[in-house]
């Protein structure tokens, strides 16, 4: 089935969503990724109801420009999603259980009190959970350990859109001052910050700590400032640490430098904040993880080693992203990381982000740098192309793991630090004793997610893209599956499991 034929489907595929389904009130569930959470709340509001939150929560949004009125569809109902970070959207999933979510962030609504949803404990069920953190061994085994097979089936991971991680900057010195930037040149970028491999790799390391170090002043055109640069990081559990770590893992091996502005011996410029989520009985390494040993978080790492920063830098943290970026907002000299929909020019009056080197640039010299855009990270997770020898194979997470990290995109014109965002879904549904099957909302928002143009114009404003076409196509093959794909219990897959709601 090509893509052309699988988007002609989408209406009826929307229609089967909606059969069973007989309430009025009609309502989802789901928790994890603050990555996604604005453009996933705009394309709910879209679809469905605009969620209206409730007293002392997140109330609503703002329409997308690019929908023309909240519930497009004429369904009703709403599809509340609370923004906890990926490591918890995980645990939601494999507890099936509301009380696992932990307190959400306060950027979108995930309660409505015209439904009578006025906290997490209202909710009635979990029906899927996002990450921007792949499914991995440990997690399978967790799924298997708890007895999920039998009642829900397998783990259903498929990507939803695709998003660049940007680099946000406070726009003043360590000392207050405003920063000396060049205007911004590359096409989407909203400085003329330029940080080569080299400089953000030793930023993040804690080599290069002030404003005017050599590095920066030689890709910039000159001094840019003085005072410390504090890096802020993430302190949850978070999917886009994973996409961050991942990127700077694979392309800050190779990276050297001075050891700091007043000591000139050469050392790595490698990431070594290592993996929290380690066993203490394997060697701690720095590598693809959702929570790291940073120092300014764990003076001592799980295995009761020190956490060193021998070049001295400064670091800053925050729980979930919108508390970074307000971190790097008060913070003279600060940057951090977050989706592009955190920072200018998706977010009205946010900070700057800086442009960056990709393989392609550092390999051939091209001297160009990308912003974070959706159209860059396109270009670069467009660059891996899913292949499942079997449909067993396509409903294995962890085959969609394997194939589904992309952390040093070669294309030209990519934009180094991108990734999908994931949602989790459970393979088997039980019908609910009320007629509101949350299975169907999901299931029928997916479908606009993935074939509607009006949905990828969402995508668009909010800085993230529409999967490339060989993702899409796979991920509709698993949707559809008689067998191995999501569905009420009884049939195919799914008979005599006990399944979700």
């Amino acid at each position: 089935m090509n893509f052309k034929n699988i988007l002609m489907g989408s209406a009826a595929f929307a229609c089967v969503g909606i059969a069973s389904g007989g309430a009025q009130a009609q309502l989802a569930f789901g928790a994890g990724a603050t990555f996604p959470q604005i453009a996933y709340r705009q394309l709910m509001d879209c679809m469905y109801n605009q969620a209206q939150g409730s007293p002392g929560k997140p109330g609503p949004y703002p329409k997308a420009a690019n929908c023309a009125a909240f519930n497009g569809s004429g369904f009703g109902g709403v599809i509340l999603y609370a923004g906890t970070g990926s490591g918890n959207g995980k645990t939601v999933l494999r507890t099936n259980n509301k009380a696992s979510v932990t307190t959400p962030g306060t950027t979108v609504p995930y309660t409505d009190s015209t439904f009578g949803i006025n906290n997490v404990a209202d909710w009635d069920g979990v029906q899927f959970a996002g990450s921007d953190d792949i499914i991995n061994a440990a997690d399978v085994t967790a799924w298997n350990n708890a007895g999920n097979p039998a009642t829900f089936g397998n783990i259903i991971q498929i990507p939803t859109l695709v998003g660049p991680v940007g680099i946000g900057f406070n726009g003043k010195d360590g000392t207050g001052a405003n920063l000396t930037i060049l205007p911004a040149t590359p096409a989407g970028g909203s400085s003329g910050l330029n940080l080569s491999r080299q400089a953000l790799c030793g930023i993040v390391s804690g080599h290069i700590t002030k404003w005017n170090n050599p590095i920066l002043t030689a890709l910039n055109g000159g001094a840019l400032g003085t005072g410390n640069i504090t890096f802020v990081h993430r302190t949850d559990a978070s999917g886009t640490t994973f996409l961050f770590s991942n990127a700077l893992v694979d392309q800050c091996r190779y990276q050297f430098g001075p050891m700091n502005e007043t000591t000139s011996t050469v050392v790595s410029y490698a990431l070594p904040w290592t993996d929290h989520a380690a066993a203490c009985t394997q060697p701690l390494l720095a590598i693809g993880a959702n929570q790291l040993n940073w120092p300014d978080q764990f003076p001592t790492d799980q295995c009761s080693g020190t956490v060193a920063n021998p070049g001295g830098g400064t670091f800053a943290n925050a729980s979930g992203s919108g508390a970074l970026v307000s971190l790097v907002a008060a913070t003279n000299g600060a940057m951090g990381y977050a989706s592009a929909d955190y920072w200018l020019p998706v977010r009205v009056g946010g900070k700057a982000t800086a442009n960056l080197q990709n393989e392609w640039d550092v390999t051939v010299g091209t001297g160009q740098f990308h912003p974070p855009t959706y159209q860059n990270a396109k270009t670069a997770m467009g660059s891996a192309v899913p292949r499942f020898a079997t449909a067993a194979d396509r409903a294995n997470p962890l085959a969609w793991s394997l194939q589904g990290v992309v952390s040093n995109p070669v294309l030209p014109g990519s934009y180094p630090i991108s990734g999908f965002t994931w949602l989790l879904m459970y393979q088997c549904y039980q019908p609910h004793a009320n007629g509101i099957n949350g299975y169907n909302w999901v299931m029928t928002w997916i479908n606009y997610v993935y074939g509607s143009p009006n949905g990828f114009d969402i995508l668009h404003e909010n800085g993230f893209a529409e999967l490339p076409a060989a993702w899409n196509q796979e991920a509709y093959a698993l949707l559809t599956d008689a067998t191995y794909g999501p569905k009420f219990t009884g049939s195919g897959g799914c008979a005599g499991k006990v399944g979700a709601y």
